[in-house]
Order: C-alpha cells, then structure tokens, then sequence
C-alpha cells in the first residue's frame, strides 16, 4: 500500500512518520519550509518524531501530483476557527487542489481534519462530488484523531480505539487494513456513517473538557471545605460508572491548540441549533477561573519576585497556545511583577508572547533562587523530581498540581485542592 499525508502539521507529520515505518509514504504540504524541514530530518520537539523520520526516511514534497498513484490519502489540514469552533474552508480549499489528482478506483480518501457537524453533509461531499473525486475514487473515510500532543507518535502506534466513518464499506475496509498493519489486532475499530463518526469526535472533546473542568470544580471546593481532590478523584475512579483515570487531575485549566477551540466548537454548534449554550459558557468561565483565583492568590502577597516553572499549556511540548501559566505571566507583568520563566521546551514559543518583560531560563535552581514566590505552572518531570529542600524558608510555593504533597518544602506551601492542614 502507498500512503500520502497532506498537511504536516502537528497531527499530519506524526502520522506519516508512523505510516513510513509500515508503508511507503509521502508527506505533502504547500509550506516549502515544512518541506524543507521534514527532509533535513531535524527541529523537532515532538518526542520520537525526528528519530522516525530519520529512521524510515519519510520524504516531504509540495508537489500534489505525488497522491496520484497513492492508495490511500490522509488530509490532515487544520480548521480552527477562533470563536467559532471549526471551520470547513480549509479542508475544501486543500480538496479542491488535490482533486484533479484523486482518479484512481482503488483511492480512499480519509480526512483526518475536525469538521463542524454539519460540513460532511454540506461542504465536503457537495466538493468532492462538484470535482467528480465521488465518482473517481473507490470512498471517502472520516478517521478523527484521539492523540495527545507531546505523545502523538506513541499514541498513533498504541491507540486506546480507532474511528471510521465511511462511504462504503470498501472504503471503510481498507483504511482498517491499513490500522491493523500499525496497530495490530488489540484496539476496538468502530466504523459508522460519516456524519456518525464527526459527531463521536465533537462528543469525546466535549467529554474530556468536562472532565477536567468537573476536577478543577472539585478541586476549589476541597479547599473551602476541608477536603482532600485527590482522594476525591480516587473514589471517582472508584466508581465503574465514570470509566478512566486520564484527566482526573485538578489543577489548572486546559489549554493549548484543541479544548479551547473545541469548548467554542460546542457553543457554536448549541447555537446553530437552537440550545442553550449554558454549558459551555460555564466550561469557559471556570476554566478562565483558574487563571483569575491563581492571579488573586499571588498578588494578595504583595509585590514579590515571581518565579514561573513551567510555561507550555502541558508538559512534553513547546507550545504556549492558551497556556494558563502563561497567561498568569501576563497579567502579573501588567501589575509591574518582576518574573522569571522556567521551561524545558518552551521559551522560544514564550519569549514570541512576552518579550523582554520577563527573565528566562531553562535551569530551575536559578529560578529558585530568583523567585520569592514559586509557582509551579506545569507538571514537567524535572520540577517533580526537584528536592524540596531546594526551597528556601522565605518562599511561598504555589502547586495547583500537588507535586510535592508527600514531600512538601519547608517554607509556606499552597497546594490546590486540599483544605485544612493541608496548607501550611
């Protein structure tokens, strides 16, 4: 089987990655930079994503003449729409120049990219049938992603389940042949009708965004009522009923480049509907909470050195998009705060939003020696890891992620999440 990927972005480019280690695959994207980038095989920060590169030699090109013979095509195209969600726009402007080379009978054409609900029925395949691709190609195939970025790679390789919508069931058949020569016979594989499977992707996102909002919830309340979140968060996980301990894990907010854009996907979609968007303007407003209430906490001890460890809206990424401890960063630097940041991958992405405002470093213990106070914004493996007697008595430790709670430093410790003596 020959595989193309159009678009190698953050999705697109693990993908084929993992596809060159089975199949000869060809990455595709209009950006020469991109081209440029994937074929000098280096300046990735995804983990794993330039060892496979190197290793399988996947190739990148601009030219789209390269899917003609390609068995099978995933378009990987980003649709993020500030404010409203997802957008269709994009993916069709890629499918009308990839449709005068879809003319193969044995072609599956799987589109990776998020849709609005709506666009399968009344976008896409309206364009693929105005440029004769429906009739050209053996079917059309919605795959959504369920990966993680920071473990894009192992997650393509080790998915928990794998969605297919489909055309036809030969369409659909052999995107699954392609799946179980990756991932072997273990994941359960659920194929439905396109417009089936683009609703499955929209109701995961919003299932993961309440989840971590219901844990923040919990989370606030445990502090104002002398409870423990995460003994809260074990009897949950207790219960068969709320299956999965991923994201039971009070602390900040969520951030980064998909559940801030799929909460706007959901309002917008109540909307066009004609349902109350009460929901997700509550998921909005308690996530932004987490920002305000840590804003709050810091500045009620007056004006100190701050000190920000971590950056990135998770940890094993260099991405600074929506990122709460960034955006803590930002409104403490309006109250003419001095702060320093510490990340291991992400202050060239930071240094892009925040200038010379801030001081930086990717070494902890000058961190630590600047900061009066310490906030420990990221749940980066380095900082878990530091001695609490790194600490000094003087400092006030701010962990919204109960990183030291077996082990708390020897100064005044703020722990999110656990009321009463747990405070110190």
């Amino acid at each position: 089987m020959k595989v193309a990927v159009v678009g190698a972005g953050r999705v697109g480019l693990p993908l084929a990655a993992v596809s060159s280690r089975y199949f000869d695959t060809i990455a595709v994207d209009v950006e020469e930079q991109v081209v440029q980038k994937i074929n000098a095989k280096e300046g990735f920060s995804e983990p794993l994503l330039g060892d496979y590169l190197k290793r399988y030699d996947l190739k990148g090109t601009s030219d789209f003449n390269t899917i003609k013979d390609c068995d099978l095509v995933f378009v990987c195209v980003g649709s993020q729409s500030p404010g409203q969600g997802y957008s269709a726009k994009p993916l069709t402007r890629a499918l009308e120049k990839m449709a005068p080379q879809m003319v193969s009978k044995g072609q599956v054409l799987a589109i990776m990219t998020t849709l609005p609900l709506s666009a399968m029925e009344n976008e896409i395949l309206p364009c693929l049938a105005e440029h004769n691709v429906t009739e050209q190609i053996l079917g059309i195939c919605y795959n959504p992603t369920m990966i993680a970025l920071g473990n894009a790679v192992k997650d393509f390789e080790h998915p928990n389940y794998i969605l297919i919508g489909e055309s036809n069931s030969s369409a659909g058949q052999k995107l699954q042949d392609f799946w179980r020569s990756v991932v072997g016979q273990a994941p359960r594989i659920f194929r439905s009708s396109l417009s089936n499977i683009v609703l499955a992707k929209h109701i995961l996102n919003m299932a993961l965004v309440l989840k971590i909002t219901l844990m923040n919830t919990v989370t606030e309340l445990c502090e104002k009522a002398n409870g423990d979140a995460d003994l809260q968060a074990e009897i949950l996980k207790s219960d068969p009923r709320i299956a999965g301990p991923k994201m039971f894990k009070g602390g900040l907010g969520y951030g980064g480049t998909c559940y801030p854009i799929d909460v706007e996907a959901i309002r917008a979609e109540c909307e066009r509907l004609g349902i109350p968007t009460s929901l997700a303007d509550a998921i909005k407003e308690i996530n932004a909470r987490q920002v305000d209430r840590t804003v709050e906490l810091i500045e009620s001890f007056g004006k100190k050195r701050i000190a920000i460890l971590g950056v990135t809206y998770k940890p094993d990424t260099s991405i600074v998009v929506a990122s709460q401890p960034l955006e803590i960063a930002q409104r403490l630097i309006k109250e003419n705060h001095e702060i320093m940041i510490c990340d291991p991958k992400g202050l060239d992405e930071a240094r892009q939003q925040l200038g010379n405002s801030v001081l930086y470093t990717k070494d902890p213990s000058k961190a630590l020696a600047f900061g009066n106070v310490v906030l420990l914004g990221v749940e980066w493996p380095q900082f878990r890891e530091l001695d609490s007697k790194s600490f000094r008595k003087d400092q006030i430790v701010v962990d919204p992620w109960r990183m030291f709670r077996s082990n708390p430093p020897d100064c005044t410790y703020i722990p999110f999440g656990i009321g009463g003596e747990g405070h110190r």
